[in-house]
This record gives structure tokens, C-alpha cells and sequence, in this order.
């Protein structure tokens, strides 16, 4: 998972924004679920045309995985499902109405992988404070982790298998780990070519810092220019790695800390 500021996402054009208040207004108007359903299904195209400006975001790549191919087409994911929800910890009743006033929010979506968004698909798990009706939804104490919020990313390591878990130990961060392991559940983020992708970026990851560790030894021997040089050009590999425009940065990262390297650390904090 890569953080994105949706602060920056391009403001749609006047014409789109008019047409999402009209619809809006018409969901408000809908005397049941069924109707709002039915103007939902039937401008599901309002929502796609959002689709280039959140690749600008992530340079093309799933919010989520940090992939363009390995997790498949692409798709804009209501973060909050519009038309309902399915909220497994409540036994009693865990199919509840959606978000439908967010349908049109360009801040309710984000950019992800065909595989994770059908797994998805109307999971919403909520602790406290359920919105059911259009207002503040900041009171909310929900599962997802959220790509848009930089704390959430944090909760999620990856190991060289290429399997992806939670950051926090349970004993002591029990919510949040409970949040990264519901997460990796629903959005399917061990899909088994992911997971190989990522175990490949480790392998790739890793020798290139046992080849930076073999020159940093030899320029702390022998402090010529060259070898400085030398030591500089492997490292900087590692931060193209690290890009936005690359894939599986956050792999990238998990390997860097587990080399237990100093300039490794203070490479990620640049």
C-alpha cells in the first residue's frame, strides 16, 4: 500500500461536478433503495471518468498494491461502498444500506487492482460510529486501511516470501492489528502473483544491497573518489527503487529496515 495526498487530485471540470450534484439531488429524491440503486447502475460512468487523474497520483499504480500488472486491470473503488455494505462482525445483521450520498464523492475514491476491488466488494466493517445517513463521517472507527491516510500504510510489512502482514504485534496493538489483518483479508493482498512479484523485488532488492555493503566496506578501507563513487552509484539504485514511478516501493522499504544496515535506515529517511 503507497500513501496518496487526494488533496492533489485534479479538480473535475465544471460540467462533471454539475452533473454529480444533479444526481446527488436525485438519490436524495428516491423514495427507496431500489431507486437509488437504479440511478446508480445507471451512471456508473460518471465515477470512471475520475480514472486518469487518480493514476496521476500513484504514476499509473493500484493504491493499494503498488502494482500496474500484477493485480490486474484497474478500477476507482468507492472506499465507503455505495449501494451497501457487509459488516462481518455484526452477527446480527451485517448486510446494512451504503454510502449512496458518497456515489459521486471524488474524495470516497481511490484507484485499485481489478482482483482486490472484486474481493472488496461491499465489505465495510465499522467498530463505532456507523454513518447511516449524508453528514459527517469523521466520527467513523472503521477496519480498512486507507491508502489516503499516512499512518495507515505503516501498519502493513512484508517479508522476503513476498507475503504481506500486519506491522503491529497483537499483543500490544491489537486494533491495529486487527485493521492490517482485515485489510490483507479483503482486498486479497496475498493474491498468490502478487506475492511472487513482491518476492522477486525482495531478491532483487537484496542483492543489490550486499553489493552496497561489499563497496561501503571497501571505500571505508581504501577512501579514494572512486571507490566513493562506486559505493554512491549502488545506492542510488535503491532510491530509484524507491521512486513513486516504481512498483512495490513499500517492499522495497520492508527489505531496507530488515538489512539492519545504518545507511539503509538513513537512506529511508531521505
Amino acid at each position: 500500500m503507497i500513501y496518496i495526498d487526494n488533496t492533489k487530485l485534479e479538480k473535475p471540470n465544471q460540467k462533471w461536478l454539475d452533473k454529480a450534484g444533479i444526481l446527488l439531488e436525485k438519490l436524495k429524491e428516491a423514495e427507496n433503495n431500489n431507486d437509488r440503486n437504479k440511478i446508480i447502475d445507471q451512471n456508473h460512468r460518471i465515477w470512471k471518468l475520475i480514472k486518469d487523474s487518480l493514476k496521476v497520483l500513484s504514476c499509473g499504480k493500484c493504491w493499494y498494491s503498488e502494482t500496474k500488472n500484477p493485480y490486474s486491470h484497474l478500477h476507482v473503488d468507492h472506499f465507503r461502498p455505495k449501494k451497501r455494505t457487509e459488516d462481518i462482525f455484526d452477527k446480527l445483521t451485517p448486510l446494512k444500506d451504503g454510502y449512496w450520498w458518497l456515489t459521486f464523492e471524488i474524495t470516497n475514491y481511490r484507484l485499485c487492482g481489478s482482483v482486490g476491488n472484486i474481493k472488496k466488494g461491499d465489505h465495510f466493517a465499522v467498530k463505532y460510529n456507523r454513518a447511516v445517513q449524508p453528514g459527517p463521517i469523521s466520527d467513523e472507527v472503521y477496519y480498512f486501511l486507507d491508502p489516503t491516510v499516512k499512518e495507515d500504510v505503516k501498519l502493513l510489512n512484508f517479508d522476503n516470501n513476498g507475503s504481506i502482514k500486519p506491522s503491529a504485534p497483537e499483543n500490544l496493538e491489537k486494533w491495529n492489528h486487527d485493521r492490517a489483518k482485515y485489510t490483507i483479508e479483503y482486498l486479497d493482498l496475498n493474491y498468490p502473483d502478487l506475492q511472487e512479484a513482491r518476492k522477486l523485488k525482495w531478491q532483487d532488492t537484496t542483492i543489490i544491497i550486499k553489493e552496497a555493503n561489499r563497496l561501503n566496506s571497501v571505500y571505508n578501507n581504501e577512501p579514494t573518489n572512486q571507490n566513493k563513487s562506486n559505493k554512491e552509484l549502488e545506492i542510488n539504485k535503491l532510491r530509484t527503487m524507491l521512486s513513486l514511478e516504481q512498483e512495490l516501493t513499500s517492499t522495497v522499504r520492508s527489505c531496507l529496515r530488515a538489512s539492519g544496515q545504518d545507511w539503509a535506515y538513513k537512506l529511508l529517511e531521505e
